[in-house]
């Protein structure tokens, strides 16, 4: 009976320490959940602050975790591995990392110990708790034995484990969770984690609004107009309301988490709190790029677009932009151009480029190029086109600033003086002329051709090719929707976030 009294006792212990607060321990549920991928690579680090829980999916067994966990996913031959506090868990669907509300006071475990039915080593084991791993505190119990053991909850139900190599962790409530990743950046709310092909993905999952406050200081400098912030932040948001997974570049919105964040930013997002911007009626996707060059485009005029699809991505004037990059020049060798064509620069001589300009405001759709190997033309959309003439810097993308220019040949002189029966002519090129030979007339067709002259011989270039390429051209970006030099400029002068948004978006209105 004496045992009996003891765990009838220890019971009682429990129920005056078992918390109500553990059914707040529940993961947070996004308004507007956003999906972003922000690592892809063969391994990834996350370090927690404040409240999670790890969920490995193929048997969605949960661990709660303590707040400053550092939790290492490396790509295994059959899934994804998790090392954290000298434990590894392998899974072949990969993980989730959920933040919660709240944490109640944890039982932390220095090392892998036993979940038992019972307050002593004799009882079954419930489940393997892990090194680094919590639980939930309940309440604690001295033995028969004299041990002192904790009870603890589980997603495998309440239990009873040794307080040896244990410690506490005071609960934590309405805290900040954040995670610091391994590239270098801090974000708010959750991941999931999965294999992608030879690598690892970590996706970040948080609440949209949240989301914006890590892409609009990135997208367009704080310090500018409260209303081009606005603008920006109206169109961030309905952009991403049109997306599934975004990524963390320029290719959808660029995205760098808690880290970036800035009050004026993060004001101009909640004061536009839910605003998105529709066409009769329908969000639609809001493209917004760098700078037009006093005109946006068509969208017909740079993708491959119906432009009957998208009556609101349409040309218009935009004069108070104050880009750099509203007007710019850049050169090119031949060499550069006969390479981005195929051919070889060394046996190959550029002779004439054109331009195919069929856009309203003349962006290029096409580049022809002639060279003593023959004619080719290349044609696409305003990617294809900028691809064409690469700017060696990954702050342009490594292309060209727009699909908007003309160009401007310079060719090289190659004139010479021939003596004939009937005098001195002045010739221009040498390619396909009769020259007598010691073997007789032949029509020259080489790229060069060698001259005696009373100092030796000489090589000659046949033809006057061109020596140099300079694109002049305007606008950075795809040109399509708003530009975000000319939302400030629109700022400066008065106008508010809504007005910028519907001038850029031809019959659209702004609302939640």
């Amino acid at each position: 009976m004496k045992k009996l009294t003891l765990f009838l006792i220890g019971f009682l212990v429990v129920s005056l320490f078992n918390p109500n607060g553990l059914k707040a321990m529940q993961s947070i549920k996004y308004n507007k959940p956003t999906n972003v991928a922000v690592v892809n690579s063969s391994s990834g680090s996350i370090t927690t602050q404040g409240t999670f829980q790890l969920i490995n999916l193929d048997t969605n067994s949960i661990s709660y975790l303590p707040t400053k966990t550092a939790l290492t996913f490396k790509k295994a031959s059959n899934g994804i591995s998790v090392q954290f506090a000298g434990s590894t868990i392998v899974s072949n669907k990969g993980f989730q990392l959920l933040e919660l509300n709240s944490l109640p006071k944890m039982v932390i475990f220095n090392q892998s110990a036993p979940l038992r039915k019972g307050a002593t080593v004799s009882y079954d084991v419930i489940k393997q708790l892990n090194s680094g791993e919590a639980a939930p505190y309940l309440g604690t119990f001295t033995n028969f034995l004299g041990e002192v053991w904790y009870n603890v909850s589980s997603d495998s139900g309440n239990g009873w484990v040794s307080a040896k190599d244990t410690s506490f962790q005071e609960a934590i409530n309405n805290t900040l969770n954040l995670g610091k990743l391994s590239n270098g950046r801090t974000y708010r709310g959750s991941y999931k984690i999965t294999p992608k092909g030879t690598n690892i993905q970590i996706v970040n999952t948080l609440d949209l609004e949240n989301y914006l406050k890590g892409v609009v200081p990135n997208e367009m400098p704080s310090s500018w107009h409260k209303e081009a912030l606005k603008a920006q932040a109206i169109a961030a948001r309905s952009y991403a309301a049109n997306s599934m997974t975004l990524s963390d570049t320029a290719s959808s919105q660029v995205y760098r988490g808690y880290s970036s964040e800035n009050s004026r930013s993060n004001a101009a997002i909640q004061e536009t709190d839910g605003l998105v911007v529709r066409y009769n009626g329908k969000v639609i996707q809001t493209f917004f790029f760098s700078t037009s060059g006093g005109q946006t485009a068509n969208v017909g005029d740079v993708w491959n677009s119906n432009q009957a699809s998208f009556p609101y991505l349409v040309s218009v004037n935009d004069p108070y932009e104050d880009s750099i990059y509203s007007n710019w020049s850049v050169d090119f060798s031949p060499q550069q151009v006969l390479t981005q064509f195929g051919f070889n620069p060394t046996t190959t001589s550029l002779l004439n480029m054109s331009l195919n300009k069929p856009g309203q405001n003349g962006e290029v759709r096409g580049v022809t190029i002639e060279t003593t190997d023959g004619s080719k033309t290349i044609e696409g959309n305003e990617s294809v086109i900028r691809k064409l003439f690469p700017i060696p810097n990954s702050s342009y993308y490594n292309m060209l600033y727009s699909n908007w220019f003309d160009v401007k040949l310079t060719k090289q002189s190659n004139s010479f003086s021939v003596q004939t029966p009937n005098g001195s002519v002045t010739m221009n090129e040498m390619n396909g002329q009769s020259v007598q030979t010691a073997s007789g007339i032949t029509t020259v067709s080489s790229k060069e051709v060698e001259v005696q002259m009373p100092s030796g011989i000489q090589a000659y270039p046949t033809v006057n090719g061109v020596s140099n390429i300079t694109l002049n051209g305007k606008g950075w970006g795809h040109r399509i929707g708003m530009s975000q030099y000319g939302a400030n400029g629109f700022a400066e002068k008065g106008w508010t976030a809504e007005q910028i948004i519907t001038h850029y978006f031809k019959g659209t209105t702004v609302s939640k």
